[in-house]
């Protein structure tokens, strides 16, 4: 099963809760030509993963591990499961690639033991799991509230011309969580202001709506994404943004943007980034 990456268009954090997760709104953009590959399997027992990245965990630690313990816990089954993981989205990148792998091991797992468990409560599972992680179970691009679990979905008319660039670390969710008010944030623009721009697919006037509440720390945290974002800016990139909790640019290509833009920045970063683009259609990826 393909497992596609995500950006946000759009994220505010409005409060947080007890139990200590923050309470947002944000508009999920899926990439599904950025993508896992996630396989599940029945074994004779236990849990197995294999993954060709070392940089993830394939124990305990790793979020398709914990969705297998807890799909079996709350069906009351016990199974092996193997779990084979292919990984093209950067690890800790603000992309949902964790995220993204967990919800199909979760679909995956419903279809082989419980096919008639209601997909209401493997959302309810999911989001357990983590606030990314229900949107994943059907990314269509959505507006999500709370800690991510009520999620609407939006009607859009076309599609943005995008580059991301990973600056090849990675950044905890947890770190930019704990530290977004570091840093003084500008006004959000008004969240309807961009919902209608997207309905409409008016993506110029996108440009200058889209927010991050945890852009800021992170820019200034790592000086390394600003002198990235000034270079993007200056090949006719526009409105560079963070993705999620980062570290993970992203930004709207227009006419006017260079063919070239990829092997340009690769050019100025040498052996430092990784950018993808999709532009009409197609995947371009260069590492």
């Amino acid at each position: 099963m393909r497992t596609c990456a995500k950006i946000n268009l759009y994220l505010r954090i409005t409060g947080k809760r007890a139990d200590g997760y923050h309470e947002l709104e944000t508009l999920f953009w899926p990439l599904p030509w950025l993508y896992d590959e996630v396989t599940v399997s029945l074994a004779d027992s236990g849990i197995h993963l294999e993954c060709d990245s070392p940089e993830v965990p394939c124990d305990s630690r790793n979020l398709c591990w914990k969705a297998v313990d807890a799909f079996l816990a709350d069906a009351a089954l016990t199974a092996g499961v193997h779990i084979q993981l292919v990984k093209h989205i950067p690890v800790a990148a603000g992309l949902g690639g964790g995220s993204s792998d967990a919800a199909a091991v979760l679909l995956q797992m419903r279809e082989l033991l419980a096919p008639t468990m209601a997909m209401e409560h493997l959302a309810e599972l999911a989001v357990q799991l983590g606030a990314d992680v229900p949107f994943f179970l059907n990314p269509v691009p959505a507006l999500a509230r709370g800690v991510g679990e009520r999620l609407e979905q939006i009607v859009i008319s076309g599609e943005p011309d995008l580059l991301l660039v990973n600056p090849g670390f990675p950044i905890p969710a947890a770190w930019s969580y704990a530290h977004w008010q570091d840093v003084p944030q500008s006004p959000a623009p008004p969240l309807d202001d961009l919902l209608g721009t997207v309905r409409n697919g008016e993506w110029e006037k996108v440009v200058s709506l889209t927010h991050n509440d945890l852009g800021p720390c992170a820019m200034a945290k790592f000086p390394l994404l600003g002198m990235i974002a000034e270079r993007l800016e200056s090949y006719g990139v526009h409105g560079v943004r963070v993705s999620g909790s980062g570290p993970t640019l992203f930004g709207f290509c227009t006419a006017a943007t260079p063919i070239d833009v990829t092997a340009r920045l690769e050019s100025d970063f040498p052996g430092t980034i990784r950018c993808f683009r999709k532009k009409r259609g197609n995947c371009k990826t260069t590492v």
